[in-house]
């Protein structure tokens, strides 16, 4: 084990002394240090896209190199046996073509790097753009709009109102765009921050969120389509998880939700999310490599975008 947040000498001494007894190595030890608090807010620690604590992130390795015995651990970690790998993922490698847009700054940054490897492997090539900072969505063919931190730079994406008009003419010609907590936040009409104040957002999917103090909602849950869409068919069930702070400030009813969730912890069901032409928004995290199916249908839907566009304008 490494020992943290140690109050004194004997503090750390004690504790050596009891894991001794019981045959349990300590590889180092760390004590309180106000100095190496990293920055966090509602949902965690700041994520790198703001983070600019680069002089603490070097004096955290200055103490960890002092006070952690690296030889030790390394050897540790090197002696560890492979792990056995899983059942590997069945996908229609490189079968579509196609470019996906993907939203990445400092409003937007929850990704799983192996979720969009997963997009690459059906053949979409990984485009990324900002909301914040772009004043127009780039060529592609299809958008996906992930989670993040809207609510802390409302004021500046709406000040963007060349982005939000366009990503909102792109959603009436019919583009995919698949929206993540954050990025279905931003899909909405409008967003109430922490002070109450409202601001305006693409409003391609109808309603409003409100940030509030207490956190809605935390959890694995059961997805099932409620019609067709984006991510398959009526029935199909996926599985994700939600985290945020925010809410509706009119609940989804039944008839205008995309998906029914239900919360796997105590079975719990309620409608979520909507739909919009070929915009499909919730409060859903997915991981593609737990459902390359939906994957599959998504980029096979950017696809058939792609090739409708050329169809159109003459060129793919």
């Amino acid at each position: 084990v490494i020992l943290n947040r140690l109050g004194s000498d004997t503090h750390e001494a004690m504790i050596r002394e009891a894991l001794d007894k019981i045959n349990i190595p300590v590889f180092g030890a760390l004590r309180r240090d106000d100095s190496l608090h990293l920055p966090e807010r509602h949902l965690g620690l700041v994520p790198v896209e703001e983070n600019r604590e680069r002089e603490l992130i070097g004096h955290l390795g200055e103490v960890i190199a002092q006070r952690i015995d690296l030889k030790k651990l390394s050897a540790l970690a090197e002696s560890a046996g492979p792990l056995p790998s899983g059942a590997p993922l069945q996908l229609n490698e490189c079968r579509y073509k196609c470019r996906i847009g993907v939203a990445r700054d400092e409003a937007f940054s929850f990704y799983y790097p192996a979720s969009l490897k997963v997009l690459r492997r059906l053949g979409a090539e990984i485009v990324t753009f900002s909301p914040l900072h772009d004043e127009q969505v780039p060529e592609v063919d299809g958008l996906l709009i992930g989670g993040g931190f809207p609510e802390m730079f409302a004021a500046r994406l709406t000040a963007n109102a060349s982005m939000r008009q366009d990503i909102y003419r792109l959603a009436q010609l019919g583009l995919p765009i698949l929206a993540e907590c954050g990025g279905y936040m931003y899909m909405m009409e409008s967003l109430t921050d922490f002070e109450g104040r409202s601001h305006a957002m693409v409003g391609a999917l109808p309603g409003h969120t409100e940030m509030t103090a207490k956190l809605q909602m935390v959890g694995y849950v059961e997805a099932e389509l409620t019609e067709d869409s984006l991510l398959g068919s009526r029935g199909e069930k996926l599985r994700g998880h939600e985290f945020h702070f925010s809410k509706e400030q009119v609940p989804v009813e039944a008839e205008q939700a995309a998906f029914t969730f239900r919360k796997l912890r105590n079975n719990a069901e309620y409608p979520a999310g909507k739909r919009f032409k070929n915009v499909l928004g919730s409060y859903l995290h997915l991981h593609f490599a737990g459902c390359p199916k939906a994957a599959e249908k998504f980029v096979s839907r950017c696809a058939a975008y792609r090739q409708k566009r050329g169809r159109v304008d003459g060129k793919i």
